[in-house]
């Protein structure tokens, strides 16, 4: 056998091999896909919210099947009442679902927290880039000729901002404007559980009415 003849045998001995081997490790492309980590898909609960319970304003819309309304801060009234303008005309807005503690205005002494909660409210309003305003699937006002909606600042709706800081409470649930009750009120059990604010004094609210005596 001449060298040439063996060099040919050697070279193609080394690519027959290194084929052979290529086909038994190489991965099936059938199998591609049990390979993948595949990302599950988002329940709704996480669709909802994130994990700090925030409420999105797309989630909002969605459930209630209503569109937000750009609106202007004028001036405010308590922790969940305050005026805007809105197309032009001015209104006052009452929070759907919540209740801050009562600002007294012609009683004397305001309520523990109340004014905790209207400062609150305020500073969120007065430094918003945005305020959105969104109405539930019920009556778009009350008998006091209020608007009673959502508010998102700056994406975040106040309603929840409020609850998480133990500023307010669940309160004047009205059916069909409680869309979003479930979703706040895990906010505010987080709050109470943490003894926040309102929830750190045993008592000063039971469920129906806020009993000022719990705290003095």
């Amino acid at each position: 056998m001449k060298p040439t003849d063996i060099k040919t045998l050697i070279t193609s001995g080394t690519i027959i091999i290194a084929v052979a081997l290529y086909l038994i490790f190489s991965p099936d492309p059938q199998d591609k896909t049990t390979n993948e980590v595949k990302t599950p898909p988002h329940s709704q609960q996480e669709t909802n919210e994130t994990a700090t319970n925030h409420i999105s304003a797309q989630y909002a819309q969605q459930v209630t099947g209503n569109q937000l309304q750009e609106i202007n801060y004028l001036s405010i009234n308590d922790g969940d009442t305050f005026s805007i303008e809105m197309n032009g005309e001015k209104h006052k807005v009452r929070l759907l679902m919540v209740d801050t503690p009562e600002m007294n205005y012609d009683k004397g002494k305001p309520m523990p927290y109340a004014e905790d909660a209207k400062v609150f409210t305020e500073n969120l309003l007065k430094n918003a880039s945005k305020i959105e305003l969104l109405f539930d699937v019920g009556p778009e006002t009350d008998k006091y000729d209020r608007l009673l909606a959502y508010i998102f600042v700056d994406n975040v709706l106040l309603q929840e901002s409020l609850l998480k800081n133990g500023f307010a409470v669940m309160r004047y649930i009205n059916k069909p404007n409680n869309t979003l009750e479930a979703e706040l009120n895990e906010i505010q059990v987080k709050a109470q559980d943490a003894k926040l604010n309102i929830w750190a004094h045993e008592g000063y609210f039971d469920g129906k009415q806020f009993d000022e005596d719990a705290v003095r």
